[in-house]
């Protein structure tokens, strides 16, 4: 079943690991942080909803205490001076008036008017005399609310100089509770202004005043009073059930206003008025502090992210390195090279796994070599028998052939033959045949020693040293080396211990390593001898920089008849008798090699370890 590309990647450890650390990590801290933030904007809500009905409701008490103030001033007025105002001494009725005046700050002109409705006179707080115009549907108006004993309060109106004001009518009532006439105030909204400027001190927050048609009236900035603009985009559409409710209470709401921006807005009647009180903030401003810490919280969960995400990458590379150091091991292990060791970098969890895993790999480089150690065992013992067998079959005729010869030699020697040429000619033939059976008893010796199981009883063992050996096998291989312009390096341990052991066979088998070295090496080749006192062995190491063999026929070398040079001029067997000797003292021989780099054999022989 082929897995595309993309679905293996989203199968892997790493994307796992990754996955399962920005959810475990991220989506508790985005929940936690966004319930958080749900429930502060919510808290600044509220305090955004009290504010703005505070600030509200506080103008609205302000200028209901004005009206009052200013009504009940002017009641007291009336009554007290009621006969006064009605009688016919202007000057006494302007000294009244300009009495309460000065009392009233806020009050810029006072008129009287008569029973009819005409202005008996009036003062002015900038033009002491002055009289005020009231304009015939005023006066209609006034007279619809003082007939009935009620206050009127009149609609705001634009003086000469643009500022606006609006009209308090106050009934003037003598005995038989007969409307006499009427005072009427002209109070500025400049107090009005005054007093939204005082309340407004949040951040980007203003109050101003409208009335029903959705015109400003008073404003902190009064130039936008100036600029008569309609504010209708700032009034709620209210019922008449919720155009009573805010006169107790403020609407708080969210909305577009007038300004085109998106404020939060408070909004709430004067009672006795067509006006309102509405306090605007921008969003941005009321929110300040939620943007703030939304802002905070997203950069630091995209810190956090990051940090998550790094410390995330970090660990899955780290075990996915180890997993791949494992990796390694597994499929150098299966390719054949037992007891190969990983690196172990941490003491954790999966350092016990690379270390059981080391383990396991030596125990299989012990359990290969052992069974390669039977193997050539098995080997070397079937050949022995087979070489024993044909050694002692050969033997015997060549042991005939060489009697026969001498015995012709000698039956010759007394025969007084008369033709010499021919003599000669038979003593040469005889000559060759001795040579050959010679040779052939040579390789049956081979053989011989080839298959032996004990070179040497134990009374012949003796204790010898292998730097002796080494120099005395130097010498029976002088001839080759010198004739090769072989170099001869030595790095020999003068502290090494003698060996109990068969001193002629090892020497023999580092004959056979000088021999085998130099017929590998070029002319002017070098060849090193070390050797090495170890904690329970003594090592040789024969190193030369010779022709090398290949991976190949390395792992036959120790076979018996193997070999890699020319036919005739070797029978395969110099190492396997080696590494029977070697075997038999007890020691292990390694052998590495490259192609063309040159070759080394290890031989490591115990210190006095008997062999039996």
């Amino acid at each position: 079943m082929n897995i595309p590309k993309y679905a293996k990647r989203f199968q892997s450890i790493a994307f796992k690991l990754l996955a399962f650390s920005i959810i475990m990590s991220l989506i508790p801290l985005l929940f936690l942080g966004g319930y958080n933030l749900s429930r502060a904007k919510n808290y600044l809500w509220e305090s955004v909803k009290y504010q703005h009905s505070y600030g509200t409701s506080r103008v609205v008490k302000e200028i209901n205490f004005l009206l009052e103030e200013a009504e009940r001033a002017i009641t007291v007025l009336s009554e007290a001076n009621g006969n006064i105002l009605i009688g016919h001494d202007t000057k006494e009725q302007e000294r009244v008036l300009y009495s309460c005046l000065t009392n009233l700050p806020y009050v810029e002109r006072m008129s009287l008017l008569d029973a009819k409705g005409y202005e008996i006179t009036g003062v002015s707080r900038f033009d002491v005399g002055g009289s005020v115009t009231i304009q015939e549907k005023d006066v209609e108006n006034i007279f619809k609310f003082i007939k009935d004993y009620q206050t009127y309060i009149g609609p705001v109106l634009l003086d000469s100089h643009g500022q606006p004001y609006f009209q308090l009518a106050i009934p003037i009532i003598l005995q038989g509770n007969d409307v006499k006439g009427a005072i009427v105030a002209d109070i500025s909204l400049r107090s009005v202004v005054d007093l939204l400027s005082k309340v407004s001190g949040t951040s980007g927050a203003y109050l101003f005043l409208v009335d029903q048609e959705g015109h400003l009236i008073g404003h902190e900035d009064f130039s936008q009073v100036l600029s008569n603009g309609n504010v209708q985009a700032s009034l709620p559409f209210l019922t008449e059930e919720e155009e009573e409710f805010t006169k107790e209470n403020p609407l708080v709401r969210t909305y577009v206003s007038y300004t085109g921006e998106k404020v939060v807005g408070a909004y709430a009647k004067v009672s006795g008025t067509d006006w309102a009180v509405v306090y605007e903030q921008p969003e941005t401003k009321a929110f300040s502090s939620y943007i703030h810490l939304r802002n905070t919280f997203g950069l630091s969960t995209l810190i956090l992210m990051l940090l998550v995400l790094g410390i995330s990458l970090f660990f899955v590379i780290y075990f996915l390195r180890q997993l791949d150091i494992l990796k390694t091991g597994v499929k150098r292990i299966t390719s054949g090279e037992a007891g190969f060791v990983l690196p172990i970098q941490s003491q954790d969890e999966i350092g016990e796994v690379l270390t059981a895993f080391n383990e396991l790999s030596e125990e299989l480089k012990k359990k290969r070599e052992l069974e390669s150690a039977l193997r050539q065992a098995d080997k070397m013992a079937s050949v022995g028998l087979l070489a024993a067998g044909i050694a002692h079959e050969i033997n015997n005729p060549m042991a005939t052939i060489c009697l026969s010869v001498e015995e012709l030699r000698y039956e010759l020697q007394k025969t007084n033959s008369d033709q010499p040429e021919k003599e000669q000619d038979i003593d040469s033939y005889l000559d060759l045949i001795a040579r050959q059976a010679d040779r052939c008893s040579q390789i049956t010796q081979n053989l011989l020693d080839f298959s032996r199981q004990e070179r040497n009883q134990n009374n012949a063992y003796d204790f010898y040293n292998l730097n002796e050996l080494i120099q005395k096998a130097l010498e029976l291989n002088h001839y080759m080396l010198q004739k090769k312009q072989v170099q001869v390096q030595y790095d020999l341990d003068r502290t090494i211990p003698l060996i109990w052991g068969d001193g002629p066979g090892i020497q023999q088998v580092i004959f056979n390593f000088l021999c085998n070295s130099a017929q590998a090496m070029k002319p002017g080749g070098v060849l090193k001898l070390v050797t090495e006192n170890e904690a329970d062995c003594v090592c040789l190491k024969v190193i030369d920089d010779g022709e090398g063999i290949n991976s190949e026929d390395l792992k036959r070398v120790f076979e018996p008849f193997f070999t890699t040079k020319p036919p005739g001029l070797g029978t395969g067997l110099g190492l396997a008798v080696s590494y029977g000797l070697i075997k038999q003292a007890g020691g292990t021989i390694a052998m590495a090699s490259r192609l063309g780099e040159g070759t080394t054999v290890t031989v490591k022989l115990p210190h006095t370890k008997e062999v039996q």
